[in-house]
Parts: structure tokens; C-alpha cells; sequence
């Protein structure tokens, strides 16, 4: 049986979507999503990842994964840092402009999501 809410949770999936594009540098791919994604956990987890660990941690090509991390180092959305302990060592982090989009982000969902009449129990 399909519940109630299915209808807007759907609606709400949609609206975040279109938030999305508008908004994150993703053109509609969702290997730049994933990239956002593991980004921003690593950000607020103040965890550090490499190069290295980043594109290990994506499951797609390496190739398409490069397109749009280059392109994201082109367009100034993440920098590199080098380890302090090992200068070969090059971390990736998001810019203040990927932490100001990204915090929008998450307000935007987390209205989207609060649905007046939703219930999660259904």
C-alpha cells in the first residue's frame, strides 16, 4: 500500500533536487554530487583526506572523477594543503565559498524536509 507521504516526500525529493542544481556545481552529474558529498563529511567530521583517499573513495572512473575535481580546483570551490609531517603528502579541503554553499545546503534541505502534515512513521 502506497502511504500519504509518499506523495510528498516525493514532492520534497524533487524540490531538493532542483535546489541542487540551481545552486551546488554539480551540472547535473552525480559523480560532482558524490565528490560534494564525501567533501562536506570530511569537512565537518575535521577530518583530513588525500588526493589520493578522495578519488579511492568514489566508485567511478578515475578519469570522470578528475574532470570535476579539476574542475572544482579551477573554479575555487576546494584547495590543496600539504601535511605537515610530509610535505608529499597533498590533503584536499573545500574553499570558504564550498562551506558557505554547502551550509545552505542543508538549511535548504533540512526546510524542504520539514513538511507541515508529514509523519515518519508512515
Amino acid at each position: 500500500m502506497i502511504s500519504k507521504n509518499h506523495a510528498l516526500m516525493i514532492e520534497a525529493i524533487f524540490k531538493l533536487r532542483a535546489w541542487c542544481r540551481q545552486h551546488l556545481p554539480i551540472e547535473n552529474s552525480l559523480i560532482a554530487y558524490d565528490l560534494i558529498l564525501l567533501l562536506s563529511i570530511h569537512q565537518y567530521s575535521n577530518g583530513h583526506i588525500t588526493v589520493k583517499q578522495l578519488f579511492a573513495s568514489i566508485p567511478h572512473s578515475y578519469t570522470a572523477v578528475r574532470i570535476h575535481y579539476q574542475r572544482f580546483l579551477d573554479e575555487g570551490w576546494i584547495e590543496h594543503y600539504s601535511a605537515a609531517s610530509d610535505k608529499r603528502i597533498k590533503y584536499v579541503r573545500p574553499t570558504q565559498k564550498f562551506i558557505e554553499i554547502i551550509n545552505l545546503y542543508t538549511e535548504a534541505a533540512n526546510d524542504i524536509f520539514t513538511i507541515e502534515g508529514l509523519d515518519s512513521n508512515q
